[in-house]
């Protein structure tokens, strides 16, 4: 390649205005590649962001992993479970107890069914970031003093939660078990507890902000008649995404009836589709920058067509068939690479702005989030890059090789 066949084929590039088809053709060529790759970083990008906001959603409400025993049975010596797992393994930078139930929760209009979560405020603060989302209120189980001077039970809701039983920070809930119609033949009817509103939370989850709520272990363990005992508890370690290896490191000593479930491993199902989604929504939209590399064949044979007699005149004046071959490669590729900075340039700056602004909103009663979260990966960019770039550098081939192949005498006198 040389600077004689570069000109050539700059000049074949911009001598197509004299032809106003063949330089349609061209522009559309162009245009389709932008349109292919903006449409694939804008797409990568947000599938990008989706996958990292609904991963800290997990991680951030959820522990890192748990250990529970079969069959929901309740642990009684969780000490020294604790104290065996952190000196097994010296990844676990944090551990808590907490039990798990389903309740009916009442205010003075609403009734409801809900998931309560019995913690310890200070040691559940290093396995969750619950404390981190708080909104109105505080992050405290301790009893609190009720409009009428009573102590009762503090209980921390979602916000969801709380404006589907229109209450407040200080207003009063009850709690009470369900029970089955067995437990109810000669019982004095579901156990209930009293409880002050002591903070609200909003994670921008609405599956979290519109089902949970958070008292302390001891009141919940009194209302479930479950003495000492909680339903399992979560660790913390130093590398999430190293969180299934610590589980299987702890699974592998530990023995009947407990186990260990990682939140990878509880998200199976949701992570696996996050990664065919990347992989499908990356292959469809391949297809427009495909359906723009044929243009380019298009665009290039109709040039060939168009300039047989100038090949014929370049050929007898001692141009290589190659030299001609690289010409009309130069020229699809000037097309490949202008669409591919163009639509990659415009798609980034977008990506760019709705990342530092969320100017994008989404329904937060339908998706995770409640804006549309943008995340560019630098590897991303560069695959697609050279993705549209190669398919436009072989989509030349053809028309280019027909070119090489002209019979000078013959495109000379072609006319």
């Amino acid at each position: 390649m040389n600077k004689l066949e570069l000109l050539i084929a700059w000049r074949y590039l911009g001598a197509q205005r004299k032809s106003l088809f063949v330089s349609l053709i061209g522009i559309f060529s162009m245009l389709g590649v932008s349109i292919g790759v903006f449409a694939l970083v804008v797409a990568l990008a947000a599938v990008n962001g989706f996958e990292e906001e609904v991963t800290a959603q997990m991680i951030g409400k959820d522990a890192h992993f748990e250990l529970m025993a079969y069959n929901g049975e309740p642990i009684v010596a969780y000490d020294s479970l604790i104290n065996e797992v952190r000196t097994r393994d010296p990844s676990m930078v944090a551990a808590s107890p907490f039990i798990i139930y389903k309740v009916g929760i009442s205010s003075k209009k609403v009734n409801d069914g809900i998931v309560i979560y019995g913690i310890d405020q200070e040691t559940a603060k290093g396995v969750t970031d619950i404390h981190k989302y708080m909104k109105w209120g505080s992050y405290s189980v301790d009893s609190l003093e009720d409009m009428g001077g009573t102590l009762r039970p503090g209980i921390i809701l979602g916000s969801g939660l709380a404006n589907r039983l229109r209450v407040v920070v200080g207003d009063k809930l009850v709690l009470q078990t369900f029970q089955s119609p067995d437990e109810m033949v000669g019982a004095g009817g579901p156990k209930m507890m009293m409880c002050v509103v002591s903070g609200i939370f909003e994670t921008g989850t609405y599956e979290y902000d519109g089902n949970l709520a958070y008292v302390g272990i001891p009141q919940l363990q009194k209302l479930l008649g479950m003495g000492d005992a909680v339903s399992g508890i979560q660790f913390r370690v130093q590398d999430h995404w190293k969180a299934g290896e610590s589980a299987d490191s702890v699974g592998s000593w530990l023995t009947y009836p407990y186990y260990v479930l990682d939140w990878k491993t509880k998200n199976i199902t949701l992570l696996k589709w996050m990664n065919y989604e990347k992989f499908i929504v990356a292959a469809v939209i391949c297809l427009i920058i495909l359906v723009a590399a044929f243009n380019i064949i298009s665009s290039l044979i109709m040039v060939v067509i168009d300039k047989t007699k100038e090949i014929g005149i370049l050929r007898s004046m001692g141009f290589s068939k190659g030299g001609v071959m690289r010409v009309f490669m130069l020229m699809g590729s000037f097309i490949g690479v202008g669409g591919t900075v163009v639509g990659g340039t415009i798609g980034l700056v977008l990506c760019k702005l709705q990342e530092a602004y969320h100017f994008i909103k989404l329904p937060g009663d339908v998706y995770v989030i409640p804006y549309f979260p943008i995340s560019v990966h630098l590897l991303d960019v560069i695959l697609i890059f050279v993705i549209g770039i190669v398919l436009c550098v072989l989509s030349t081939l053809l028309p280019a090789w027909k070119a090489s192949r002209l019979d000078p005498v013959g495109a000379i006198r072609h006319e």
